[in-house]
């Protein structure tokens, strides 16, 4: 997909003794987006702009030194209630959104609401070095200039204009992100100085040997500890305490929790979600008004786009057309809405609403905040998205479903949520697939049929377990207890119309 970015100046920092002004340049190829505020806290909003940048270029693959510059620049949206950045690692597997409520400045002039790119250069590290609480701080998005000459670092060039192509596997994985946040993963609050000592312990100490991870272990009545392979050194999370069934989350990619390091010591607590063993997981860390989000990828090599298949894990089937633009209308009107406002506005099933919502963050329409459940406008392109193309069938998705047309799924047990003795709002299933050879398989899934835990006998799923997406034989007892409560709801709605 090819992106124009057109920018009439660079962001700058303008500077005088007693004022300091930071322009964010926007992309003049889409609505416009304006803004302006003296923020209340300088030195915070420097630093996690620093660190929004050091996310931006992360890197850990061996790639010729300018290809970050290949990327699209980051976007800001602004609100009625807060403005966002969001951006992607060169890497392709972090995620970053540095986010904040309008009363974390003082606004002045017009607003103008909207998403757009901008212009965040390299070079303008040591530009945001001379932001200070000692001086008056003007934040603008969109503006042309102020009143004041003293230009520190970035400013040397003016007009820049250039064409983006950005590949399939980047956009695909921006995409992804919302459907990890909106996915439900299991959230906890941890103290900072806790994740501080995980990080320093890693930059300590040199692993001796293989296995190289890092395992969340929930233990019932319990803290929540990190373990660190291969010392197998814990970490308990002070202050935590679970609640739910015995388990162990495997996640890889350690190293990126130093992106981390520099926004930790202003934050108050972190909220951390975990989707399971491999799977992306996030860091929410509050800080004072800011809210500075990172999500990874479940290991540094595997990108959103590709191994983690989370368009497997995803709700099923496809949501009406129409009804998708009626939702993007009202959240156009409204800019952000839980689930369950925009069923009862809208006078639609809340799994209806939650598959439209699921389809607009898939094609960029909109995004999900994960601590408040809100569903945002936002266009993170002026284009439409050739979403058919973009995520197309998974292979294992197109297997499942030959498996269930061919009757190679005998469904056994299933215990709905209020039979479940474990307080989990899922419909469990019990199933034999026959594939060569027979399988005993075991699914949960929840009100959207959305696959949440799985076990089955096949190789793949015993060399991955969910890492990488689940086996065909998974989704396929998915795919067939989707067509047996459908059956029993429609026998049900018969036998009331007969009474």
């Amino acid at each position: 997909m090819e992106v124009a970015l057109a920018y009439d100046h660079p962001t700058t920092v303008v500077t005088t003794p007693e004022v300091s002004a930071l322009a964010i340049a926007t992309n003049r190829r889409r609505a416009p987006v304006a803004f302006t505020g003296r923020v209340k806290a300088p030195y915070l909003l420097r630093q996690l702009l620093l660190a929004l940048q050091r996310v931006i270029l992360s890197d850990l693959r061996w790639l010729d030194e300018d290809e970050w510059l290949q990327m699209l620049d980051p976007v800001i949206t602004v609100h009625h209630d807060q403005l966002f950045f969001e951006a992607f690692s060169n890497d392709q597997s972090s995620y970053v959104r540095l986010s904040a409520p309008l009363d974390a400045f003082e606004p002045e002039g017009e607003v103008r609401y909207g998403t757009t790119n901008i212009d965040f250069t390299e070079q303008l590290r040591e530009a945001l070095t001379q932001l200070r609480s000692s001086r008056r701080t003007l934040f603008t998005v969109g503006a042309t200039g102020f009143g004041v000459s003293t230009t520190v670092g970035a400013g040397a060039r003016e007009h820049v204009e250039r064409k983006v192509d950005v590949p399939d596997d980047w956009l695909k994985g921006f995409l992804q992100v919302q459907s990890a946040f909106a996915m439900h993963p299991y959230q906890f609050d941890a103290q900072p100085v806790d994740l501080l000592s995980v990080i320093a312990f890693l930059q300590e100490n040199k692993p001796p040997a293989l296995p190289h991870g890092m395992r969340v272990e929930f233990t019932p009545d319990a803290p929540i500890v990190i373990a660190l392979e291969p010392w197998d050194q814990r970490f308990v999370l002070r202050g935590t305490r679970y609640s739910g069934y015995e388990r162990s989350v495997r996640l890889w990619g350690r190293r990126r929790l130093e992106l981390l390091q520099g926004v930790l010591p202003y934050a108050e607590k972190v909220t951390v979600g975990v989707l399971g063993r491999g799977l992306p997981h996030y860091y929410i860390c509050h800080c004072g008004p800011f809210q500075f989000t990172l999500a990874l990828s479940g290991w540094t090599k595997n990108d959103w786009s590709k191994d983690s298949a989370l368009d497997a894990l995803a709700p099923r089937g496809t949501p009406d057309v129409k009804l998708v633009a009626r939702v993007y209308a009202y959240l156009g009107e409204r800019l952000l809405a839980r689930r369950d406002e925009v069923a009862a506005d809208m006078g639609i099933e809340r799994s209806e609403a939650e598959s439209a919502l699921f389809a607009l963050c898939r094609a960029g329409r909109a995004m999900y905040d994960p601590t408040t459940r809100q569903y945002r406008n936002r266009d993170l392109f002026a284009e439409s998205l050739d979403i058919a193309a973009l995520f197309a069938p998974n292979p294992r998705a197109v297997a499942a479903q030959r498996l269930v047309d061919a009757g190679k799924v005998a469904l056994g047990e299933i215990t709905p949520p209020e039979r479940r003795d474990d307080n989990r709002r899922e419909t469990r299933a019990e199933a034999r697939v026959t594939d060569g050879q027979v399988y005993d398989v075991l699914v949960s899934v929840d009100s959207t049929g959305r696959l949440r835990f799985g076990r089955c006998e096949c190789p793949y799923f015993q060399n991955n377990l969910l890492s990488r997406g689940p086996c065909e034989h998974l989704l396929a007892v998915t795919f067939a207890l989707e067509v047996a409560q459908d059956k029993s709801a429609a026998a049900t709605e018969r036998l009331a119309q007969t009474e």
